[in-house]
């Protein structure tokens, strides 16, 4: 193949960076009509493409700094500015919203604090993405290697939408989960996690020895049944134990610290 030649396979991993795209962009047109369950699943959809487009660029040898920087503006779009606007649009009330269009007055309510949330989960992300791209060619300690540095884009924009996924999961009726300040908290709390260096656990390196495989797959069945039976309680379940994880992320962190320092 000629330098003038284009591998035709450079194509696939791109095109399902484009697809984790549309399904954050068509994750806020779901917000913006008020389907709460389509633009959480949509953002859902854009993290398994997150998830599969750097497999499928090392499974074919194709991966590129174009790629790269791809996946980063996909990830803004679907992590970054799609789960804020969600629950922006989630939690705000709908008459007020009608009352500031048409009195100035009632603006500084329908915006105000509630949509600073939402642009601080935006540049958290934008930082995150960007601190990111700056360390892809840097080597890390040995101890990092079963650890992100902070929480993934995509575990960040789930976290965010926490509270309107244990909404989905009570069908409507624990009414505290809407308001704009308990909302906030996670909004506000998965950009923090997302723009720190906090350790958290990464599972990409684990290796499960055959002896559990049987284990691995039996859990596996029986959460994918879960998920298609209780979809918004199971994902209501992972999220807290992921937060949960947080804290014995760092924990085993710093005695992996320790270990290879010593």
């Amino acid at each position: 193949m000629t330098e003038k030649e284009i591998n035709p396979k450079i194509f696939f991993p791109n095109a399902v960076t484009m697809l984790a795209l549309a399904c954050g962009v068509s994750s806020i047109n779901m917000a913006l009509w008020g389907n709460w369950k389509m633009a959480v699943l949509f953002i859902l959809l854009s993290g398994l493409f997150d998830f599969l487009d750097g497999k499928v660029a090392r499974m074919l040898g194709v991966s590129s700094k174009f790629g790269a920087e791809l996946d980063s503006l996909s990830d803004f779009v679907s992590f970054g500015v799609a789960p804020g606007l969600l629950m922006y649009q989630w939690t705000m009330d709908e008459r007020l919203r009608l009352l500031a269009m048409h009195d100035i007055n009632y603006k500084p309510m329908a915006v105000g604090i509630a949509w600073c949330f939402i642009l601080f989960l935006a540049m958290c992300c934008a930082a995150r993405l960007a601190r990111f791209n700056t360390m892809l060619d840097e080597k890390q300690p040995d101890y990092w290697k079963h650890f992100f540095m902070g929480v993934p884009a995509p575990a960040g924009g789930t976290l965010a939408m926490l509270p309107l996924i244990m909404w989905l999961a009570t069908d409507g009726r624990v009414h505290f989960l809407r308001t704009p300040w308990f909302a906030g908290f996670f909004v506000v709390f998965a950009g923090v996690m997302m723009a720190s260096k906090i350790p958290t656990v990464c599972l990409k390196h684990i290796h499960v020895k055959k002896d559990y495989a049987s284990v691995l797959v039996i859990a596996l069945l029986l959460f994918i049944a879960g998920l298609i039976t209780h979809t918004w309680g199971v994902l209501s379940l992972l999220g807290l134990v992921y937060i949960l994880s947080i804290p014995v992320g760092i924990i085993a962190f710093l005695k992996s610290k320790r270990k290879s320092i010593s």
